[in-house]
């Protein structure tokens, strides 16, 4: 009788964890790259302006902002401020160039101090830094002293992870704003249809390629260019996630979570969490980011659900 109480207790614990996992599995960070984009359709602040009230109408509790400062002006200012007010995390993603042109250590350094200082004022700014591809394509002994640097300094990681949907809503938005330069009428409900379906796929085969992988969905970080497109759609596109069973979870619990984020066990090394989860090494990232039979892929749905919008 007792071996069976034990082994019932057992199944009753294993039954739990099961449980948790699969309340946890289906969690999902909002990120938000190559911000602070100059007015288009849109002016800069509008947007910024849009998209977090529609990032509060869906209840997003805290999203995660890659900055690169050097356009920092004071109405840019204001745009960060707006994101740090309503309880977002700013990244530092570096001052200038992209990191990963950089070729000397000294260089990787001051554009993070620099960046590092002018995001101190923000009180969404906790000193996470974003250094995008370094550690699958950098030079090993710059990523060594980088590393190094930023710990001794008390910096801590944020990463994103491989994203396949990344890049997709660039190459949407641009050309929506050809389309709006040139003034021809755009089927906004069907290009917002398209744009969901577009970024939410390549999250789903994702996420079902890692369920097969690990029995479990890990908490994942979805990749979204900060343009018009992403202030118009995002309240449709968390609707969205939401039915198809994603939670929203704020950014900083998922960078500082050591049990879904093994980055924050070891330092750095790594730009995602993924490695740490399933013991395979970091998928690559190509330059540039929409090629090939990708892109016509989504010529292909973009032609299917709005005739016209390719010319």
């Amino acid at each position: 009788m007792l071996v069976f109480k034990q082994a019932y207790q057992l199944i009753v614990m294993a039954v739990a964890v099961l449980m948790t996992a699969s309340v946890q599995a289906r969690e999902l960070v909002i990120a938000f790259e190559n911000t602070l984009q100059d007015s288009s359709s849109l002016d800069g602040k509008a947007r910024s302006q849009m998209l977090v009230r529609n990032l509060k109408t869906v209840a997003v509790p805290q999203a995660m902002f890659l900055i690169k400062t050097e356009n920092l002006d004071s109405k840019n200012r204001e745009r960060v401020a707006l994101y740090s007010d309503n309880g977002h995390l700013l990244v530092n993603a570096g001052h200038d160039h992209s990191l990963v042109s950089k070729s000397d250590l000294y260089a990787y350094e001051i554009g993070l101090l620099k960046a590092n200082r002018l995001l101190a004022p923000f009180q969404g700014y906790k000193k996470h830094i974003h250094f995008s591809y370094l550690h699958e394509s950098g030079d090993a002994s710059i990523q060594r002293g980088l590393i190094e640097f930023l710990q001794e300094r008390g910096y801590q990681p944020a990463f994103t992870g491989f994203n396949p949907a990344r890049g997709i809503d660039n190459y949407i938005d641009q050309l929506y704003q050809k389309k709006v330069r040139n003034n021809r009428r755009v089927d906004m409900a069907a290009l917002e249809k398209a744009y969901i379906q577009l970024m939410l796929e390549p999250l789903r085969q994702q996420d079902e390629y890692l369920f097969n992988m690990l029995g479990y969905s890990p908490r994942q970080v979805l990749v979204i260019q900060e343009n018009d497109l992403a202030a118009y759609f995002i309240v449709a596109l968390v609707d969205e996630l939401n039915a198809r069973g994603w939670t929203m979870v704020a950014a900083e619990k998922a960078l500082n979570d050591p049990l879904v984020n093994p980055v924050a066990l070891g330092g750095w090394g790594a730009n995602g969490y993924l490695h740490g989860l399933t013991g395979l090494p970091e998928l690559p990232v190509a330059y540039p980011r929409l090629i090939g039979a990708r892109q016509a892929g989504v010529d292909r749905v973009l032609q299917q659900l709005v005739p016209g919008f390719i010319e």
